[in-house]
């Protein structure tokens, strides 16, 4: 028994489901620099289905489709229903890269609750830069605007570091002219890699 007097463990309420290591960005700060995890063996549609069901039973809530970026998924939209079919509300994590309006209103249809979107910085080319996608800035406006239009909620994630720290302020003014409803500010943080 804990000492606070709690017989139980705590359930848990998100499950973080990374759907692919593959994305189009190369963010020097990313968490999965390598393609940790070849394409072949990524897990199948049916096997999410599974996971999202037994994550259901042990309590879970929500979930969020990451990766790399899960657009890069073809089967992304019968991922999504079968988190929909479970019972969790869903929350997409992308780079706004690979995702077209069309798609996002797939996406919408199938059960999808929320967007979540990076942005690098609020200058477009130092932005282009740090993801290593020239006109990544203008496809996460872009998508930003598609998701408002279609009545989700949208997160912005504004990444902190060194390249872009004086711009911060400049950041979340851009994250709020976007439409989001709530802002996220990560700062850098490097987990061992070399």
């Amino acid at each position: 028994m804990a000492s606070n007097g709690s017989s139980a463990l705590s359930r848990p309420l998100g499950l973080l489901a990374e759907l692919t290591h593959r994305c189009p960005l190369g963010c020097p700060y990313c968490s999965n620099p390598l393609a940790l995890e070849p394409r072949a063996q990524e897990l199948d549609a049916a096997t999410w289905a599974r996971v999202f069901d037994e994550a259901v039973a042990l309590g879970v809530l929500h979930v969020h489709l990451s990766g790399g970026e899960p657009a890069a998924r073809r089967d992304l939209v019968d991922i999504t229903t079968a988190a929909r079919v479970a019972g969790l509300y869903t929350n997409l994590i992308t780079s706004g890269i690979g995702l077209t309006a069309k798609r996002l209103a797939e996406l919408r249809a199938a059960g999808l609750d929320h967007v979540q979107v990076s942005i690098q910085d609020s200058n477009p080319k130092s932005a282009d830069h740090i993801a290593g996608y020239d006109g990544a800035f203008t496809r996460k406006c872009e998508l930003a605007n598609e998701v408002v239009r279609l009545k989700l909620p949208l997160t912005v994630n504004a990444v902190m570091h060194r390249a872009n720290i004086e711009r911060i302020g400049e950041m979340v003014d851009l994250a709020l002219l976007m439409g989001a409803g709530r802002v996220e500010i990560a700062h850098v943080q490097y987990y061992g890699w070399d």
